[in-house]
């Protein structure tokens, strides 16, 4: 019996550290494709939706989606204040007049700043401020809210767009979705390799932007002096 016992207490014994050891094996797997995941992330931006990054978006719809509506508006504004003001004797009229064209320059002015007003009131991820995180690797890259995945590119190459100005990058893609980037936001790398990065894998040359009337002249003077240049040489 007692000889018994004891190959009962050697085997339990030599049972116990049979267990032990493929759990402390099976967590180091995990542990080197989080490493490995986290160094194929060669840029990583991390923001949230707010009152720069809302601006933002919309000046630049408005500028590649609606360009010239803002100058349009506020001179069919004057057009219809002038008779207002000039040529109607009757008070009804005059201030009939006056004021649409008085509104219609105003919204041209401000029609940025009431769209950020409303898309304010409206939108969830301002409110709740919710973190967006976009990792770009040598392939694909993936965006993130609040951890999740919601968006990405499968490839470089549905990129159809990118610009930037003073502050941010803008990126366009097939599916219509447009990516803002502040400059300042790069947690892994920066908007400047970035840029070069952007361009070596789809192509595009990242545009720049013009953040007020006189920088916008300038682009114009520029883009015509290459265009008569190229001109020339044909």
């Amino acid at each position: 019996m007692a000889k018994n016992k004891s190959r009962s207490n050697k085997s339990s014994s030599q049972a116990k550290p049979k267990n032990t050891v493929p759990n402390s094996d099976a967590s180091k797997p995990e542990a080197s494709k989080a490493q490995t995941k986290q160094k194929d992330v060669l840029y990583q931006v991390k923001t949230k939706r707010d009152s720069g990054v809302l601006k933002a978006y919309i000046t630049f719809t408005y500028r590649m989606l609606h360009p010239g509506v803002s100058a349009r508006l506020m001179l069919y504004g004057l057009l219809i204040a002038l008779p207002g003001i000039f040529f109607f004797k009757d008070l009804y009229w005059r201030i009939f007049f006056t004021g649409i064209g008085v509104m219609m320059i105003l919204l041209g002015l401000f029609r940025q700043y009431i769209s950020l007003w409303m898309t304010k009131r409206n939108d969830p991820d301002y409110k709740s401020g919710a973190e967006f995180t976009y990792n770009f690797t040598v392939s694909d890259a993936d965006f993130l809210k609040n951890g999740v995945r919601f968006s990405g590119l499968d490839r470089y190459k549905d990129i159809t767009g990118f610009y930037h100005d003073d502050s941010y990058l803008y990126m366009g893609m097939k599916n219509k979705e447009i990516i803002v980037i502040p400059k300042n936001a790069f947690t892994i790398g920066g908007s400047d390799d970035f840029e070069e990065f952007i361009y070596k894998k789809s192509k595009k040359t990242c545009h720049w932007l013009p953040d007020n009337f006189r920088d916008a002249m300038k682009q114009r003077r520029a883009q015509r002096a290459v265009s008569s240049g190229t001109m020339i040489k044909k």
